[in-house]
């Protein structure tokens, strides 16, 4: 059974072993997941992501922000 992460931060001199492992684990899927969606062309502009975010921010109903 996958373990929840916590909602309270846990400073690396105070985490155990086992949250570590944990941590880095999670850490590990995201950073392969980021590099897979660069490696095929799943990005946006900085400026666009902004633009979608300020949008959003002001509570207009968004969809995944575009692609490109």
């Amino acid at each position: 059974m996958a373990q929840t992460a916590s909602t309270e931060p846990v400073g690396p001199a105070t985490e155990t072993d086992i949250e570590r492992e944990t941590r880095l684990a999670w850490e590990r899927e995201r950073l392969d997941e980021a590099f897979d969606d660069i490696a095929n062309g799943r990005v946006i502009s900085g400026q666009a992501a902004l633009d979608w975010l300020d949008r959003w921010a002001a509570g207009e109903e968004m969809d995944e922000p575009p692609s490109r």
